[in-house]
């Protein structure tokens, strides 16, 4: 018999302890309302660690009258050293009429098993005016007008701005399209100076920075053949620059008489012992082999006329026709920006309407 009762006893338990193992529990942040406020509704799940819990979906309502204000908020906490697990799920609601609303249970499904929460009620109630102040109620005001600020008027600028632009750009574009006429160049030539006139010039320039009287002779001596290489380079069709002392003076000799190179060759004779046997020239010598370097130029010009000196602006006409493709191109390119600068006209008439009306 005592055997018996603590069965009984132990099946009590068992049973009671299964049936609470999941629990339902719905409430209310408030049970009276005016008409138009908020009020939470929370359903909490309590269940074992691991349990799959669903929950009912609603969509705007969940009974008639009863308006769901998103967004519904669900929460997670563990209990019992994680062995329990407390899931809540909070509902903003609202009514917009005055009534006592009934709210049934609420099912949650649990391992595919449903439970159900308990009832409730909730009632929202309207605002009674008094007669004599029914006057001083007014309907909603217009929407008030706030003033443009600059970073506003900003993006607006910068739309008319691109627009333009790309307007502008297109038709441009398709002009250059439409349009062959034929391409007008004008040409300035500049007067060929003469070779002998850079020489002279070169030449009286080193006289001037003192060249002669220089300590550094193998400088100044350098400077002084360069210049008489590159004009007997022009002036008489061979690439002196490229060629010693003495081969320069053998094809000189071809057209010229020996004597009349004698100073020529004393002063490639000397620039070569300066450069290369680090002889050390009186400054007597160096005044005379500049004067021997000018007096070989003056001998051996080439006269220019004067008019052959001046410059020249020379008018060419051009008739250049663009290809297919190219044609092609400048057509796409155009209405291309041109859908640009549709846009950005768009968006500006889209800006000032928003901002001013």
């Amino acid at each position: 018999m005592k055997r018996f009762l603590l069965y009984l006893c132990f099946g009590l338990v068992t049973a009671l302890s299964s049936a609470q193992s999941v629990i339902v529990k719905a409430e209310l942040d408030s049970m009276m309302m005016w008409v138009g406020q908020q009020t939470g509704l929370h359903v909490e799940v309590t269940c074992d660690a691991g349990q799959t819990v669903s929950f009912p979906t609603y969509r705007d309502t969940i009974v008639k009258g009863l308006e769901i204000i998103p967004p519904v908020i669900t929460d997670t906490q563990y209990v019992n050293d994680k062995q329990r697990m407390v899931i809540t799920r909070d509902y903003t609601v609202t009514c917009f009429d005055s009534a006592l609303i009934y709210i049934p249970y609420i099912p949650v499904t649990v391992d595919g098993q449903e439970y159900q929460s308990n009832r409730l009620a909730l009632a929202f109630m309207s605002y009674d005016i008094p007669e004599e102040n029914e006057k001083q109620i007014f309907g909603p005001k217009e929407n008030m007008k706030t003033p443009v600020r600059l970073y506003e008027v900003k993006g607006l600028a910068l739309y008319w701005m691109l627009a333009a632009i790309a307007i502008i750009a297109a038709l441009y574009l398709i002009v250059r399209f439409r349009d062959d006429k034929p391409i007008i160049r004008r040409i300035k030539v500049e007067a060929k100076i003469p070779a002998h006139v850079r020489a002279i010039s070169r030449i009286e320039e080193l006289r001037q920075s003192g060249g002669p009287h220089s300590e550094d002779s193998k400088s100044y001596y350098t400077q002084l053949t360069d210049i008489l290489r590159e004009y007997i380079n022009e002036r008489f069709g061979f690439n002196a620059t490229e060629m010693t002392s003495y081969e320069i003076l053998e094809r000189l000799e071809e057209s010229r008489d020996k004597e009349s190179l004698s100073e020529l060759r004393d002063l490639l004779s000397t620039a070569d012992m300066v450069k290369f046997a680090k002889f050390k020239p009186m400054l007597n010598e160096n005044d005379q082999n500049l004067i021997n370097a000018l007096e070989f130029v003056n001998e051996t010009k080439i006269e220019v006329p004067e008019e052959e000196l001046q410059p020249k602006e020379i008018e060419t006409v051009i008739e250049e026709k663009r290809s297919k493709g190219a044609r092609i191109a400048l057509l796409a390119a155009g209405i291309v920006i041109a859908a640009a600068g549709t846009v950005f006209f768009v968006l500006a008439v889209l800006k000032l309407y928003y901002l001013f009306f």
